[in-house]
């Protein structure tokens, strides 16, 4: 019985330090300047999907917004537009961009104006992954990825 007992703690131990990993992240969120109230605003940044199982955003929510919806462009008869989608899905052991010309999302009777530097909290939803809070920062244009590959070594001066 003691072994038993010794194995079912070892084991909820082992069940309760995976539980904390985050196996799905959101880099680099942003949006841009709103400059006057009530007038759409749309957020990206890129989905990191480490799981081994495919996800998908659901929902998303911000307490100074009035709804977000989840875009993206298709091509009508040679026309791209704008429509509205149920979900965001993500590949398993992924990356997706969620970025202009593709999904994004759509923000809606923000309360309030954005200026560069401002910040937008919200909360994207997940089939598997849950609540992941995020916060977008206000920027004219994308954040980009530093290249620091033709830098010198700064190490030998």
């Amino acid at each position: 019985m003691k072994f038993f007992l010794s194995i079912m703690i070892i084991i909820s131990t082992v069940h309760f330090s995976f539980a904390g990993e985050k196996k799905l992240t959101i880099e680099d969120a942003w949006t841009r300047p709103v400059v006057l109230e009530n007038r759409p605003s749309a957020v990206y940044f890129t989905i990191n999907n480490e799981a081994n199982e495919p996800d998908k955003l659901i929902k998303v929510v911000s307490a100074l917004a009035k709804r977000i919806e989840m875009h993206t462009h298709k091509n009508q008869d040679g026309v791209m537009k704008m429509i509205q989608v149920k979900d965001i899905p993500v590949a398993a052991n992924s990356k997706l961009k969620v970025e202009p010309g593709g999904y994004h999302l759509m923000v809606f009777g923000l309360s309030m104006k954005f200026s560069q530097g401002d910040e937008f909290p919200l909360v994207l939803k997940f089939a598997n992954a849950g609540r992941v809070p995020v916060v977008a920062k206000v920027m004219k244009k994308a954040p980009t990825q530093m290249d620091h590959s033709n830098h010198m070594d700064h190490s030998k001066m």
